[in-house]
C-alpha cells in the first residue's frame, strides 16, 4: 500500500509499504478521503515537530476493511466511517476528568499518532463513527474540523439567539459560521478578503465585516443596541483581531482564542477593565470524543455546508503537490483521496 511519510521539514516520500493487520480491538480502514489541515501544514513547514519519521493526517474517512477479534461494536467489512485519528490513553490525569483534548499522550512516540497520509490505516474501534451513505467520504473527513468548531463553541458557552462575531473567515472561520448558526446565534464575520466574506454570507452569516473598511467594533454595536457581542472567536492569528475581539463583546461577553501563534502576542487589555467588566477570556484546543460524535451527526443531519468549502483534491502520490496548495490563500480546503 501507499503511505506518504514526513522525514523532515520539507521532505515528503511516498513509500509502498506492507498493508498492516488488525488486531485484538482494532478495525483496518480503507482511507477515502483525508484533509490538509493547519497541523499537517505546520508540520511540513517544520514550524511544529512530533517526531520523524511520520505519517501525516488527521482528518478522514474511509471504509471497513477487517474487523479484528475483540471489537464488541457492531462494525462490520464495508462500512463507511469517519475516523477519530487523534489518539488519546485513557491514562493520564486530563484523560480522566473529560478533558481527553488535552490528553498529555496524545503525540508521545510509542502509540499509533495520526496516520491518515495512507490507502490503509489500523485504528482503535473507539475511534471509528459509522457515517450513511447520504454523506459523502469527502464530507466526512471534516468531521475532525467541525468537531472542533463545536468544542470550541461549547468553550464560551454558546446559547440561543446569541450574537456572535467570527474573526477569521478561512476554513476553520467558515466552519464555525455554519456550526454557530446550527445552534441559533446570530453570526457576524469579519474578514479581510472579500471573497471569503461573500462565501461567509452564503454560509449564512447575518453580516461581513472588513476591518479595512469599517470599525468592526462600532458595527456590531450597531447592530446589538450598543452592547456588543455576546460572544467572539479568533480565528485568524493577526494580532490586531484580538483587540477587534475584545472591544466588540458585551460587557459580559466571552472571547475564545481559537487560533494558535507562530510568536508570543500579549493580551491588549487592562487587567483592571476585565475586572470591572467581567469579559470572559479563554481558549480552546482539539476536541473530545463527544464533540466529534456530534461532529458525525451534525453532517449525517446536513446541518453544515462542507462541499462549497472543498477547494481541490489529489491522490496520495501527489500529497507534497497538495500540501503546498494548502497551503495557499487562494485554498479553503485541499483533500487527499485514495
Amino acid at each position: 500500500m501507499k503511505a506518504v511519510y514526513l522525514l523532515g521539514p520539507e521532505n515528503i516520500e511516498v513509500r509502498e509499504v506492507e498493508k498492516p493487520l488488525p488486531g485484538y480491538g482494532e478495525v483496518l480502514v480503507k482511507v477515502k478521503a483525508c484533509g490538509i489541515c493547519t497541523l499537517e501544514q505546520r508540520l511540513y513547514a517544520g514550524t511544529m515537530k512530533i517526531f520523524y519519521p511520520l505519517v501525516p493526517g488527521h482528518e478522514a474517512a474511509g471504509e471497513v476493511v477487517e474487523v479484528g477479534d475483540g471489537v464488541i461494536s457492531d462494525l462490520k467489512p464495508g462500512m463507511r466511517v469517519a475516523l477519530d485519528l487523534v489518539n488519546r490513553c485513557g491514562e493520564c490525569y486530563f484523560c480522566r476528568i473529560g478533558k481527553s483534548n488535552q490528553c498529555i499522550n496524545r503525540f508521545k512516540k510509542g502509540q499509533r499518532v495520526l496516520g491518515g497520509f495512507a490507502e490503509y490505516i489500523i485504528v482503535k474501534a473507539k475511534q471509528v463513527f459509522a457515517i450513511p451513505d447520504s454523506l459523502s467520504f469527502e464530507e466526512a473527513a471534516f468531521s475532525e474540523p467541525i468537531a472542533c468548531c463545536i468544542h470550541s463553541l461549547k468553550k464560551i458557552n454558546l446559547q440561543l439567539a446569541e450574537d456572535i462575531l467570527i474573526i477569521g473567515a478561512g476554513p476553520m472561520g467558515l466552519m464555525h459560521v455554519q456550526v454557530a448558526n446550527a445552534m441559533g446565534a446570530r453570526v457576524f464575520v469579519s474578514d479581510v478578503d472579500d471573497n471569503r466574506l461573500e462565501i461567509a454570507k452564503k454560509l449564512g452569516a447575518f453580516a461581513v465585516f472588513n476591518p479595512n473598511r469599517v470599525d468592526v467594533p462600532r458595527e456590531i454595536k450597531h447592530f446589538t443596541d450598543g452592547l456588543g457581542a455576546d460572544a467572539c472567536v479568533v480565528t485568524t492569528p493577526a494580532h490586531v483581531a484580538l483587540k477587534t475581539g475584545l472591544d466588540s463583546i458585551s460587557q459580559v461577553g466571552r472571547l475564545n482564542i481559537y487560533t494558535s501563534y507562530s510568536d508570543t502576542p500579549s493580551l491588549p487589555i487592562d487587567a483592571n477593565s476585565v475586572h470591572h467588566s467581567e469579559k470572559l477570556i479563554t481558549g480552546s484546543e482539539g476536541r473530545t470524543e463527544h464533540d466529534f460524535l456530534q461532529a458525525v451527526r451534525l453532517l449525517s443531519f446536513k446541518k453544515v455546508d462542507v462541499k462549497s468549502l472543498i477547494s481541490e483534491t489529489y491522490p496520495l502520490d501527489r500529497a507534497e503537490e497538495g500540501i503546498k496548495r494548502a497551503m495557499s490563500a487562494d485554498t479553503l480546503r485541499v483533500l487527499l483521496v485514495s
